[in-house]
C-alpha cells in the first residue's frame, strides 16, 4: 500500500479538517504527489451526485481531487445507520472491501494520502471500523489532534494512542490546537518532556485563530433552514455575538458591535431598521458589520424589505420563536466552507508555520 498519514481526533472539532487542509497545501508546496480520503463520514451532504461526508467535498473542491467522492469517501454513516446495522445483523466485510476499493483508486498516482478520521479513536466501532480499526487496515501511521492545553490533552492522547497502539498502528505524535498565544512558549516547553518520554514528538502547536471560531450567517443559513431576504452579498460575515430583540429599541442598540446577529420578531420594525441604521453608520460593507435574523413565522412588511434592499445589511428568517433559533444557533460548531477564502487561506498558513512538515515526511520516508 502507498504510505498515508491518519489525521485522527480526541474527539469532534478537534481541528482535523484544518491540518487535513494545511498538509495538503503544503505537500503540494514541496512537489508531492498527494491524495486526500475520509474513509469513514458521518455528517453527510450532496455533492457531485453522492452522498458524502462533508469534509470530503470540502477538500476535493478546494484541491480539485479529481478521484470520484464515493470512492474517497467509501462508507458513510447517515443518522439511523448504526441501528439498521445492527437490527438487520449486517456485516462489516462489505464494508472493508468498500474501503480497499477506495483506497487504491485514492491512492493509485500519490505519493501520500492524507487520511482524515472521524472523531475519537473508538468512532465507527459499532460497524466494525473504528478510527483504530480503519487505520490498521490501511497500514497508516497516526496524528492525534487534541485541544489546547496540558492535562486534558494530555489524558485524552493517552487513551486515543492506546488504542490505536492495540491495533499496532504507530502513533507519531501529537498536534496541539487552538493554543492561546501566551501560551506557546510555555506549551513548546512542557508538552515534550511528555511526549518524549513516552515515545512520541510534538509535531506541531497551532495558535488559536478567532476567525476559525466565528460562524459566518452562511453556515447560520444553511445549518437552521434561514432563509435570506437581503444583503446576500454580505453573508460571510462573521457573527461572535448574539442578542436578542425583545425590549426596547434603544436597549438593543447599546448592545451593538462588529459582529453581531440580532435576532427578533419580525413585526419589531423599530429594531430592523434601527440595526441597518447602525449598520450604515459603522461597517456597511460586505466583510464587517451585523446581521439581523427575523423569528416567529411572521412574514415582515414590503416596506421594511424594501428599505433593507437599499443597504448591504444581512436580514435573514427563520422559524421558531427568538429563544429557539438562538438555542439552535447557540449549538452551531464553526467550519470552514470552500468560499471562505480567508478561513482557508489561514489554515494553510497556520500548518505551513506551526505543523513540522518535514518531520512528518521524514516518518513516512517520503520526499
Amino acid at each position: 500500500m502507498k504510505p498515508s498519514i491518519y489525521v485522527a481526533g480526541t474527539g469532534k472539532h478537534s481541528g482535523k479538517t484544518l491540518v487535513c487542509v494545511g498538509l495538503v497545501a503544503a505537500l503540494r508546496e514541496r512537489g508531492i504527489k498527494v491524495a486526500y480520503m475520509k474513509p469513514v463520514g458521518q455528517h453527510v451532504v450532496s455533492f457531485r451526485d453522492a452522498l458524502v461526508d462533508e469534509d470530503l467535498a470540502l477538500i476535493t473542491q478546494l484541491f480539485d481531487f479529481p478521484i470520484p467522492p464515493h470512492l474517497a469517501n467509501p462508507v458513510t454513516i447517515p443518522r439511523g445507520y448504526t441501528t439498521k446495522f445492527l437490527s438487520e445483523g449486517h456485516s462489516s466485510d462489505e464494508l472493508v472491501a468498500k474501503l480497499y476499493e477506495g483506497y487504491e483508486a485514492v491512492s493509485a498516482d500519490a505519493e501520500l494520502v492524507i487520511v482524515e478520521g472521524t472523531g475519537h479513536a473508538g468512532v465507527g466501532a459499532v460497524i466494525g471500523l473504528s478510527n483504530a480499526h480503519v487505520a490498521s487496515l490501511l497500514h497508516s501511521r497516526v496524528v492525534i489532534v487534541t485541544g489546547g492545553g496540558i492535562g486534558r490533552p494530555l489524558d485524552e492522547f493517552e487513551l486515543n494512542s492506546a488504542l490505536f497502539e492495540e491495533r499496532h498502528v504507530p502513533v507519531l505524535g501529537m498536534i496541539s490546537n487552538k493554543v492561546r498565544e501566551h501560551k506557546l512558549v510555555q506549551f513548546s516547553g512542557l508538552l515534550p518532556k511528555w511526549l518524549n518520554a513516552n515515545g512520541y514528538s510534538l509535531l506541531g502547536l497551532i495558535p488559536y485563530e478567532r476567525m476559525l471560531t466565528d460562524i459566518t450567517l452562511a453556515q447560520i443559513v444553511a445549518e437552521i433552514g434561514a432563509r435570506v431576504l437581503s444583503g446576500d452579498e454580505a453573508l460571510q460575515r462573521r457573527m461572535q455575538h448574539f442578542v436578542i430583540g425583545a425590549g426596547p429599541c434603544h436597549r438593543m442598540l447599546g448592545e451593538l458591535s462588529q459582529g453581531v446577529l440580532i435576532i427578533t420578531p419580525a413585526d419589531r420594525d423599530d429594531i430592523v431598521l434601527g440595526a441597518i441604521s447602525w449598520d450604515q453608520a459603522h461597517a456597511g460593507d460586505d466583510a464587517n458589520g451585523i446581521g439581523v435574523c427575523l423569528t416567529s413565522g411572521i412574514e415582515p412588511r414590503a416596506k421594511l424589505l424594501r428599505a433593507a434592499s437599499r443597504t448591504r445589511t444581512p436580514i435573514i428568517a427563520a422559524e421558531g420563536s427568538a429563544c429557539e433559533v438562538g438555542t439552535a444557533i447557540r449549538s452551531l460548531v464553526a467550519k470552514i466552507f470552500p468560499e471562505e477564502e480567508k478561513k482557508i487561506q489561514a489554515a494553510r498558513e497556520l500548518v505551513a508555520n506551526h505543523v513540522d512538515v518535514d518531520a512528518l515526511l521524514a516518518a513516512v520516508e517520503v520526499g
